[in-house]
Protein backbone atom coordinates (compact mmCIF):
# COMPACT_ATOMS: atom_id res chain seq x y z
CA UNK A 1 0.00 0.00 0.00
CA UNK A 2 0.87 3.65 -0.87
CA UNK A 3 1.08 6.32 1.92
CA UNK A 4 -1.63 8.74 1.95
CA UNK A 5 -1.04 11.20 -0.77
CA UNK A 6 -2.93 13.75 -3.27
CA UNK A 7 -4.44 12.69 -5.83
CA UNK A 8 -3.05 13.68 -9.37
CA UNK A 9 -5.37 16.24 -11.58
CA UNK A 10 -6.62 15.46 -14.97
CA UNK A 11 -8.39 17.52 -17.68
CA UNK A 12 -10.68 14.74 -17.99
CA UNK A 13 -9.14 13.33 -20.98
CA UNK A 14 -6.28 11.53 -19.39
CA UNK A 15 -5.00 10.41 -16.58
CA UNK A 16 -4.41 11.28 -13.67
CA UNK A 17 -10.83 -16.22 1.87
CA UNK A 18 -11.20 -17.68 -1.50
CA UNK A 19 -13.14 -20.36 -3.39
CA UNK A 20 -11.33 -23.75 -3.37
CA UNK A 21 -11.37 -24.35 -7.08
CA UNK A 22 -8.63 -23.80 -9.09
CA UNK A 23 -8.24 -20.79 -11.62
CA UNK A 24 -8.45 -21.82 -14.99
CA UNK A 25 -5.75 -21.11 -17.70
CA UNK A 26 -6.12 -17.82 -18.99
CA UNK A 27 -6.43 -18.90 -22.72
CA UNK A 28 -6.39 -15.43 -22.83
CA UNK A 29 -6.14 -12.87 -26.04
CA UNK A 30 -2.69 -10.63 -26.68
CA UNK A 31 -3.49 -8.06 -24.17
CA UNK A 32 -2.41 -4.58 -26.26
CA UNK A 33 -5.00 -5.87 -29.20
CA UNK A 34 -7.67 -7.32 -26.74
CA UNK A 35 -7.21 -4.12 -24.63
CA UNK A 36 -8.20 -1.64 -28.45
CA UNK A 37 -10.94 -4.39 -29.00
CA UNK A 38 -13.02 -3.51 -26.07
CA UNK A 39 -12.04 0.02 -26.67
CA UNK A 40 -13.69 0.19 -29.79
CA UNK A 41 -16.59 -2.16 -29.09
CA UNK A 42 -18.16 -0.15 -26.01
CA UNK A 43 -16.97 2.91 -28.00
CA UNK A 44 -19.79 1.69 -30.79
CA UNK A 45 -22.12 0.12 -27.90
CA UNK A 46 -22.31 2.72 -25.04
CA UNK A 47 -25.95 3.90 -25.93
CA UNK A 48 -27.45 0.53 -26.22
CA UNK A 49 -25.34 -0.81 -23.10
CA UNK A 50 -27.98 0.82 -19.92
CA UNK A 51 -30.65 -0.51 -22.26
CA UNK A 52 -29.26 -3.91 -21.96
CA UNK A 53 -28.75 -3.64 -18.12
CA UNK A 54 -32.60 -3.12 -18.09
CA UNK A 55 -33.52 -5.63 -20.15
CA UNK A 56 -31.48 -8.25 -18.12
CA UNK A 57 -33.70 -7.42 -14.89
CA UNK A 58 -36.68 -8.27 -16.85
CA UNK A 59 -35.44 -11.90 -16.27
CA UNK A 60 -34.32 -11.66 -12.14
CA UNK A 61 -30.85 -10.01 -13.38
CA UNK A 62 -31.03 -7.20 -10.68
CA UNK A 63 -27.82 -5.75 -11.41
CA UNK A 64 -28.77 -2.20 -9.78
CA UNK A 65 -29.50 -4.15 -6.62
CA UNK A 66 -26.01 -5.72 -6.86
CA UNK A 67 -24.39 -2.57 -7.32
CA UNK A 68 -25.93 -1.28 -4.04
CA UNK A 69 -24.78 -4.55 -2.56
CA UNK A 70 -21.19 -3.70 -3.80
CA UNK A 71 -21.41 -0.19 -2.08
CA UNK A 72 -22.92 -1.09 0.98
CA UNK A 73 -19.67 -3.75 1.02
CA UNK A 74 -17.30 -0.77 0.60
CA UNK A 75 -18.20 0.92 3.53
CA UNK A 76 -17.50 3.79 2.31
CA UNK A 77 -17.04 6.76 5.16
CA UNK A 78 -18.00 10.75 4.06
CA UNK A 79 -15.34 12.89 2.79
CA UNK A 80 -13.10 9.55 1.07
CA UNK A 81 -12.27 9.29 -1.88
CA UNK A 82 -13.25 6.48 -3.99
CA UNK A 83 -12.24 4.92 -8.01
CA UNK A 84 -14.08 3.39 -9.80
CA UNK A 85 -12.19 1.15 -11.93
CA UNK A 86 -13.95 0.43 -15.36
CA UNK A 87 -17.36 2.92 -14.72
CA UNK A 88 -18.42 2.87 -17.98
CA UNK A 89 -21.85 4.51 -18.36
CA UNK A 90 -21.70 5.84 -14.94
CA UNK A 91 -24.30 3.84 -13.17
CA UNK A 92 -22.31 3.72 -9.62
CA UNK A 93 -21.16 6.82 -9.84
CA UNK A 94 -24.55 8.84 -8.33
CA UNK A 95 -24.25 5.35 -5.33
CA UNK A 96 -20.57 6.14 -4.92
CA UNK A 97 -21.37 10.26 -4.55
CA UNK A 98 -23.89 9.70 -1.95
CA UNK A 99 -21.70 8.10 -0.36
CA UNK A 100 -18.86 10.22 0.13
CA UNK A 101 -21.03 13.73 0.24
CA UNK A 102 -20.08 16.69 -1.09
CA UNK A 103 -16.92 16.76 0.98
CA UNK A 104 -15.64 13.41 -0.85
CA UNK A 105 -14.04 12.63 -4.44
CA UNK A 106 -15.45 9.76 -6.67
CA UNK A 107 -13.15 9.26 -9.73
CA UNK A 108 -14.31 7.04 -12.65
CA UNK A 109 -11.41 5.15 -14.95
CA UNK A 110 -12.77 4.08 -18.15
CA UNK A 111 -11.15 3.61 -21.69
CA UNK A 112 -14.37 4.33 -23.75
CA UNK A 113 -14.93 7.95 -24.46
CA UNK A 114 -18.40 7.41 -25.73
CA UNK A 115 -19.16 5.41 -22.17
CA UNK A 116 -17.51 8.17 -20.45
CA UNK A 117 -19.62 10.77 -22.13
CA UNK A 118 -22.98 9.15 -21.22
CA UNK A 119 -21.09 9.16 -17.73
CA UNK A 120 -20.67 12.94 -17.87
CA UNK A 121 -24.40 12.93 -18.48
CA UNK A 122 -25.43 11.25 -15.36
CA UNK A 123 -22.75 13.39 -13.24
CA UNK A 124 -23.20 16.12 -14.36
CA UNK A 125 -25.23 17.85 -10.87
CA UNK A 126 -21.70 15.72 -8.73
CA UNK A 127 -19.23 17.86 -8.50
CA UNK A 128 -18.01 15.76 -6.41
CA UNK A 129 -17.20 13.01 -9.39
CA UNK A 130 -14.40 13.32 -11.88
CA UNK A 131 -14.06 11.41 -14.86
CA UNK A 132 -10.88 10.06 -16.54
CA UNK A 133 -10.26 8.54 -19.72
CA UNK A 134 -7.28 5.87 -19.04
CA UNK A 135 -6.15 2.06 -19.29
CA UNK A 136 -6.08 0.84 -15.60
CA UNK A 137 -3.09 -1.02 -16.64
CA UNK A 138 -0.73 1.90 -16.74
CA UNK A 139 -3.10 4.81 -15.19
CA UNK A 140 -1.79 6.87 -12.25
CA UNK A 141 -4.25 5.67 -9.71
CA UNK A 142 -3.96 8.04 -7.18
CA UNK A 143 -4.20 7.06 -3.49
CA UNK A 144 -7.72 6.45 -3.01
CA UNK A 145 -9.48 5.21 0.17
CA UNK A 146 -11.51 2.27 -1.84
CA UNK A 147 -11.68 0.91 -5.22
CA UNK A 148 -14.79 -0.92 -6.50
CA UNK A 149 -14.97 -2.19 -10.10
CA UNK A 150 -18.32 -4.05 -11.17
CA UNK A 151 -18.49 -5.79 -14.55
CA UNK A 152 -15.67 -4.13 -15.87
CA UNK A 153 -12.15 -6.57 -14.26
CA UNK A 154 -13.83 -10.18 -16.22
CA UNK A 155 -13.51 -7.62 -19.80
CA UNK A 156 -9.62 -7.17 -18.77
CA UNK A 157 -7.31 -9.16 -20.40
CA UNK A 158 -5.11 -9.33 -17.16
CA UNK A 159 -7.69 -8.34 -14.20
CA UNK A 160 -5.01 -9.95 -11.79
CA UNK A 161 -2.68 -7.34 -12.67
CA UNK A 162 -4.88 -4.37 -12.57
CA UNK A 163 -6.12 -5.88 -9.56
CA UNK A 164 -2.90 -5.54 -7.96
CA UNK A 165 -2.34 -2.32 -9.22
CA UNK A 166 -5.40 -1.12 -7.22
CA UNK A 167 -4.79 -2.43 -4.10
CA UNK A 168 -1.65 -1.27 -3.94
CA UNK A 169 -2.56 1.91 -4.61
CA UNK A 170 -5.19 2.12 -1.91
CA UNK A 171 -4.07 4.14 1.11
CA UNK A 172 -3.64 2.38 4.60
CA UNK A 173 -6.77 0.46 5.44
CA UNK A 174 -8.40 1.09 2.28
CA UNK A 175 -11.10 -1.82 1.08
CA UNK A 176 -11.70 -2.74 -2.87
CA UNK A 177 -15.26 -4.35 -3.71
CA UNK A 178 -15.26 -6.47 -6.87
CA UNK A 179 -19.24 -7.20 -8.21
CA UNK A 180 -18.62 -9.60 -11.04
CA UNK A 181 -19.96 -12.53 -13.32
CA UNK A 182 -19.47 -15.61 -14.68
CA UNK A 183 -21.41 -18.50 -16.90
CA UNK A 184 -20.58 -21.14 -13.72
CA UNK A 185 -18.95 -24.59 -14.42
CA UNK A 186 -22.27 -26.12 -12.56
CA UNK A 187 -24.36 -25.01 -15.30
CA UNK A 188 -26.07 -27.11 -17.71
CA UNK A 189 -23.86 -26.38 -21.06
CA UNK A 190 -27.59 -24.55 -22.89
CA UNK A 191 -27.61 -22.41 -20.13
CA UNK A 192 -23.96 -21.59 -20.20
CA UNK A 193 -24.45 -20.65 -24.19
CA UNK A 194 -27.31 -18.73 -23.54
CA UNK A 195 -25.50 -16.65 -20.76
CA UNK A 196 -22.45 -16.06 -23.19
CA UNK A 197 -24.97 -15.01 -26.11
CA UNK A 198 -26.35 -12.17 -24.07
CA UNK A 199 -22.95 -10.97 -22.83
CA UNK A 200 -20.93 -11.56 -25.96
CA UNK A 201 -21.98 -8.19 -28.35
CA UNK A 202 -20.65 -6.25 -25.36
CA UNK A 203 -16.92 -8.36 -26.32
CA UNK A 204 -17.11 -10.92 -23.35
CA UNK A 205 -15.22 -13.92 -25.56
CA UNK A 206 -15.64 -17.57 -23.95
CA UNK A 207 -12.38 -17.42 -22.36
CA UNK A 208 -13.69 -14.47 -20.23
CA UNK A 209 -17.01 -15.79 -20.10
CA UNK A 210 -15.88 -18.74 -17.81
CA UNK A 211 -13.47 -17.15 -16.08
CA UNK A 212 -14.35 -17.10 -12.16
CA UNK A 213 -11.79 -13.94 -10.77
CA UNK A 214 -12.37 -14.68 -6.90
CA UNK A 215 -9.05 -17.49 -7.12
CA UNK A 216 -7.25 -14.33 -8.68
CA UNK A 217 -8.19 -11.66 -6.34
CA UNK A 218 -7.16 -13.87 -3.82
CA UNK A 219 -3.84 -12.91 -3.46
CA UNK A 220 -4.57 -9.21 -3.33
CA UNK A 221 -7.59 -8.95 -1.01
CA UNK A 222 -8.65 -9.94 2.83
CA UNK A 223 -12.23 -11.40 2.00
CA UNK A 224 -14.36 -9.96 4.60
CA UNK A 225 -17.65 -10.15 2.30
CA UNK A 226 -18.47 -13.07 -0.40
CA UNK A 227 -21.86 -13.11 -1.96
CA UNK A 228 -23.13 -14.79 -5.38
CA UNK A 229 -26.55 -13.86 -7.11
CA UNK A 230 -28.34 -15.18 -9.75
CA UNK A 231 -27.64 -18.72 -9.17
CA UNK A 232 -23.92 -17.84 -8.64
CA UNK A 233 -23.85 -15.73 -12.21
CA UNK A 234 -23.07 -13.00 -10.34
CA UNK A 235 -20.88 -12.52 -6.99
CA UNK A 236 -19.58 -9.74 -4.79
CA UNK A 237 -16.10 -9.80 -2.74
CA UNK A 238 -15.31 -7.18 -0.55
CA UNK A 239 -12.31 -6.90 1.53
CA UNK A 240 -9.33 -5.10 3.15
CA UNK A 241 -5.42 -5.35 1.51
CA UNK A 242 -3.39 -8.04 2.29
Amino acid sequence: MRPTGAWPTSNGNAPLSSPSSTPRPPAMPDARSWTEHVHVVYDREAARYDRALDLFALVGFRTEAYRQRTVEALDVRPGQTVLDVGCGTGRNLPLLARAVGEGGRVVGLDLSGSALAIARDRVADLPQVELVRADARRADLGTPDRVVATFSLSMMPDPAAVAARATDALAPGGRMAVLDFWTPDAWPRPLRAAAFALARPFGETRAMAERDLRPLLAPHLAFDTERSFYLDAAYLIAGTTI
